[in-house]
């Protein structure tokens, strides 16, 4: 346990449930944004609980269960799943062996959820704090090579309620390129339909051909976000029955601009350049650390860095695109670091659990929303010993 992260939020408010928690990361970060063989979510417990306290860790430990009991909390909050990845196959959960942990969060009656790539890719919290703390100008983010993350959306609507539709569309995360929001086209025409026995229609008469004038707004978004879109769409559109589309986009998203549920970390520049030198300095004075690894030669000079917590290995590509001289991330892999370092791209590994210190600071803000108490642990998953 770190000694210097004190109990915070002492008084707690009045108790909040379990599924209230659920509802709210939901609007933070959708499960559906998280990768496909991610494992997000509750995990263990049940939603009509109320919450008397969480720990906040990266890993579901013996020291976060144990310190849970100690403080009496009901619920542990982690980044990554401990029943990973998807379909792992978990045939038995009991005392001892791979499954002791799960059994022992189950016992004591500690609820866990995990929120991974889908808070990776959420919660912008994260990119604009990194990136403010390290001193440099967040630009964008970065993708995984041959990435479709981009659905395209169509839908036709009635004159008089086409405004109000894009409007519910943009907030719920759709039209936003680049640094641009609230990018939609719409194109005019006339629709047609003849609602029959049994039909509620909006427009028209039961058994009489209906002619109106209509238009149809086009976007994207992130294709996490397909849930709330549609929701959001149902929800201002006046018709029983909704005409709309929706197009697989093979081209890559824009690296520029900070969209939630697009991409992963954050890159961007210094206002002048940057001593490398110096720069080490400020990363272990951030991330509290002694030390890393870092390719070698490294780069005299910093104007363009980039970020990825967690294993960063398939985000080197898109920090090269993006014109970096140096990519952060928890770690990336002999191989995969030389060969960066060799086509001029300086590679710094913090290690795994170090790089994703902020994903401890951002729900310890959240908890803080909650009304709820909290306690962060950090605790270390390899150590040096002499």
């Amino acid at each position: 346990m770190n000694p210097k992260t004190p109990l915070t939020s002492k008084r707690q408010k009045a108790p909040i449930s379990l599924s209230s928690i659920l509802s709210d990361l939901e609007k933070r970060a959708p499960e559906a944004t998280a990768e496909k063989w991610d494992n997000v979510g509750l995990i263990i417990g049940k939603k009509d609980e109320s919450v008397s306290g969480a720990v906040i860790s990266i890993d579901l430990t013996r020291e976060s269960i144990e310190l849970a009991k100690r403080l009496k909390f009901n619920l542990i909050l982690n980044h990554h799943p401990c029943i990973f990845p998807k379909g792992h196959g978990v045939s038995r959960v009991c005392e001892g062996g791979e499954t002791d942990l799960i059994y022992s969060a189950a016992a004591a009656g500690i609820s866990v959820i995990s929120v991974h790539t889908n808070f990776d890719q959420c919660a912008l919290e994260v990119p604009m704090k990194v990136s403010e703390a390290l001193g440099f100008k967040a630009l964008g983010r970065l993708y995984a090579k041959g990435e479709l993350a981009l659905t395209k959306f169509a839908v036709t609507v009635p004159e008089t309620h086409a405004q109000a539709l894009r409007d519910a569309l943009t907030e719920a995360g759709a039209g936003k390129i680049g640094s641009y929001d609230s990018c939609t086209f719409t194109v005019t025409g006339e629709g047609t339909f003849r609602p029959r026995e049994g039909a509620e229609p909006f427009l028209g008469s039961r058994g009489v051909l209906e002619r109106v004038a209509e238009v149809r707004i086009e976007t994207v978004f992130p294709r996490g976000l397909r849930k709330q879109v549609l929701k959001a769409m149902r929800a201002a559109h006046p018709y029983e029955e909704i005409a709309y589309d929706l197009f697989s986009v093979e081209q890559s998203p824009s690296q520029v601009g900070l969209v939630s549920g697009l991409g992963y970390g954050v890159y961007g520049d210094f206002a002048t350049p940057v001593p490398f030198e110096r720069f080490a300095k400020r990363i272990k004075e951030v991330f509290g650390i002694d030390g890393f690894l870092m390719t070698d030669p490294a780069p005299k000079k910093l104007k363009r860095v980039a970020f990825v917590a967690g294993k960063g290995t398939s985000f080197i590509e898109s920090a090269r695109s993006a014109g970096c001289d140096l990519f952060i991330t928890g770690e990336a892999g002999y191989h995969d670091a030389r060969e960066a370092a060799n086509a001029g791209l300086g590679v710094l590994e913090l290690g795994h659990r170090e790089s994703e210190l902020f994903f401890l600071k951002t729900i310890e803000v959240w908890c803080r929303e909650w009304g709820i108490r909290f306690k962060g642990l950090n605790t270390p998953v390899q150590r040096f010993r002499s």
